[in-house]
């Protein structure tokens, strides 16, 4: 399973991001973190991705209206995700609160955004996975991440948008 995942795009799709996440190869789901989570559906039908998870973010005002969690927990390819913004669980700050979750739910993949900034850490066996933003990076570089899962392991990495 590869996994796509998005967040912090703030209504900013360009053709030259897709063409570098298409350099990536095929995705079979893409996650969206947020802010602005109507976009997973637009890198979706540009990238081929039928399977989306998405989900709102603090920019996200409409989201009540529609309907969507403001996190999804999912089992993927055997593995427990949980999927959020992470502004309710203060994500700038620190990662205590989101630590706790997911201790607390065991949960395997946390899947966040919020801060604009990438991470993609494992802590006490559960992987911190933040692909930063797509449009406005407070880390230097314009990012999107990719999470396999094959014979039961996770491999993650963090890739810079060339453009």
């Amino acid at each position: 399973m590869k996994i796509l995942v998005i967040s912090d795009s703030h209504n900013v799709i360009l053709d030259s991001q897709i063409e570098d996440i298409k350099k990536e190869g095929l995705f079979d789901l893409l996650i969206h973190c947020g802010d602005k989570y109507g976009d997973a559906a637009k890198f979706g039908e540009k990238l081929n991705i039928e399977k989306i998870l998405n989900v709102p973010g603090n920019c996200d005002f409409d989201y009540n209206f529609l309907g969507s969690k403001l996190s999804i927990t999912e089992e993927i390819e055997g593995k427990k995700f949980f999927i959020t913004h992470g502004h309710m669980y203060f994500v700038k700050t620190d990662l205590s609160k989101l630590m706790a979750y997911a201790r607390k739910n065991k949960i395997d993949v946390v899947v966040y955004g919020h801060t604009h900034k990438s991470q993609n850490k494992f802590i006490d066996n559960i992987l911190y996975f933040n692909p930063g933003s797509t449009v406005f990076p407070k880390d230097g570089k314009e990012s999107f991440g990719i999470i396999e899962i094959k014979e039961g392991n996770i491999n993650s990495r963090i890739v810079s948008l060339e453009s």
